[in-house]
């Protein structure tokens, strides 16, 4: 599965998260920092295939507050370990090839006391049983 393979990638091409990288809404207040998520938003149909479309992968990075400096240079890395890049998922042998979308930017998550960075991408999919 698409988010599972970003998932997988992240934990292993980001060693300055220390395999920190959850599922969206899944990561514990304890967990340490910094840390990203994963999240797939709605799928985006294709105006002339109509089993076809794209599937936006949302990658939002934390921190403690303070600089949004560190979270400069871990875009970078989330950028260059993703953009253009071939995922794939080992439970299942599902590869995905994503491309950075523009867009995203700083965020507060006041509940946890954080500061954030939203990078989103896509991965062409297919509407079908199986596809994403």
């Amino acid at each position: 599965m698409l988010r599972r393979a970003v998932i997988m990638h992240l934990q292993t091409a980001l060693p300055g998260l220390g395999g920190r990288v959850y599922e969206a809404f899944l990561a514990g207040p304890e967990v340490a920092r910094p840390y990203a998520t994963v999240k797939l938003a709605t799928q985006v149909g294709s105006p002339s295939i109509g089993y076809a479309g794209t599937q936006p992968v949302e990658v939002r990075i934390y921190h403690d507050p303070g600089s949004f400096k560190d979270l400069d240079l871990l875009e970078v890395e989330v950028l260059e370990s993703l953009n253009g890049v071939t995922v794939t998922d080992d439970a299942d042998g599902s590869s995905y090839e994503l491309f950075w979308t523009a867009g995203g930017g700083d965020f507060i998550d006041p509940e946890r006391r954080l500061i954030g960075r939203l990078l989103t991408f896509t991965a062409a999919c297919l509407a079908e049983p199986g596809g994403v």
